[in-house]
């Protein structure tokens, strides 16, 4: 039975820019690719991108979604392994190594990008700041690049305001790079302001389909109820 109403039609705005980066496009496509070239199963350390219809699909075809090298099982070991594109710590392909795994790594270019500038700062005799979230999967992966103790992370102003480095001439950020465009300023001013001699990495470390999203959503909003 239809029902009628007389609230006056809903307009959905759709933000433009939407959907995928380019860095897990990327991602998901290398796994397909394995699936096509090597056959199931191919097993994918993490989830390839924090979605569930494209992680049901990919399972769909013979992905097995994992957390931990050691869960693949010993007759699949010949089977390939994806690193997901949030990047991984450097003990991981290390592990893959150790356990003669054969491994494709998937971790975006921006995010490879990040990691880089990371152990510049350090190779240039800098502690490294990362502006991130703890616990996610591409912090996990960025601070794992560096020795236990050469990075410090800073989640909140409060965070930058508290700091207490060894040596406040000798200090390098770099940042998670899908974080709150505004958020993230906030804290590079506190930390700008209580060390002038902060070294910033060479190029934004915050990816640009972050930044244009964000931008759209901000726009898309303004114009809506």
């Amino acid at each position: 039975m239809l029902h009628t109403t007389t609230k006056p039609p809903l307009t959905i705005r759709l933000c433009q820019p939407r959907g995928f980066c380019a860095g897990v496009d990327r991602a998901i496509q290398i796994v397909v690719l394995a699936l096509k070239k090597y056959g199931a199963p191919v097993y994918v350390r993490h989830e390839i991108v924090h979605n569930r219809y494209v992680v049901e699909g990919l399972q769909s075809l013979g992905a097995v979604f994992i957390e931990e090298l050691s869960e693949i099982p010993a007759e699949h070991r010949q089977s390939p392994v994806v690193f997901s594109a949030h990047g991984v710590p450097k003990s991981v392909p290390a592990d893959a190594q150790a356990r003669n795994l054969f491994y494709l790594d998937a971790t975006c270019p921006l995010v490879s990008k990040v990691h880089k500038q990371a152990m510049r700062h350090q190779r240039l005799g800098r502690h490294v700041l990362l502006i991130g979230h703890a616990g996610h999967p591409e912090v996990i992966g960025t601070m794992g690049q560096l020795p236990d103790g050469a990075v410090t992370l800073i989640e909140t102003e409060a965070d930058a305001a508290n700091l207490v480095p060894a040596d406040p001439q000798a200090l390098g950020f770099v940042t998670q790079t899908t974080l709150s465009v505004e958020d993230t300023a906030g804290i590079i001013r506190v930390l700008k302001d209580r060390f002038p001699d902060l070294h910033a990495a060479a190029a934004e470390s915050i990816c640009y389909a972050t930044t244009n999203r964000q931008e759209a959503v901000k726009e898309t909003a303004a114009g809506a109820d």
